[in-house]
């Protein structure tokens, strides 16, 4: 078994084509970052997908959008024009994750449209005021 897992950031809307038998995919493109703070680099990635995924990604995935992509990988080696050696990397997708926008991580995080989540009161039953527990609140 095959299996890949990426994140990354989306780096062109998905385009979306269809196959022999009219069955709909889209792909687009995910920049992975792979080098070290002084020596940056990215690697591009090829990502497919059908079905539900691929009406997800024509109506959700924009450039900038940063993803989680799950799927198998897909190598391709070729010569390109100048005859120089090039691979490729494709993942058919089976799963894809939204993690958030690039433009999130660049702006100010006061209004980022987040859900906020209400935390429960905590309850000092088993506690005495003083905080700390005495030898009854112990079960064992």
């Amino acid at each position: 078994m095959k299996k890949i897992i990426i994140t990354g950031n989306v780096g062109r809307d998905p385009e979306m084509r269809a196959d022999q038998t009219g069955g709909q995919f889209a792909s687009f493109s995910v920049g992975v970052s792979v080098g070290t703070k002084q020596n940056p680099k990215t690697d591009w990635v090829d990502v497919t997908c059908n079905g539900k995924l691929s009406d997800l990604a024509r109506n959700y995935i924009k450039k900038g959008s940063k993803i989680l992509v799950e799927g198998f990988p897909s190598v391709n080696a070729y010569l390109n024009r100048e005859n120089k050696p090039v691979g490729t990397l494709r993942i058919y997708a089976n799963n894809i994750e939204f993690l958030g926008k690039r433009e999130d991580s660049e702006t100010d995080h006061t209004n980022n449209n987040e859900p906020v989540y209400n935390l429960p009161e905590v309850n000092d039953s088993p506690m005495t005021s003083s905080g700390s527990l005495t030898s009854d609140d112990i079960p064992f």
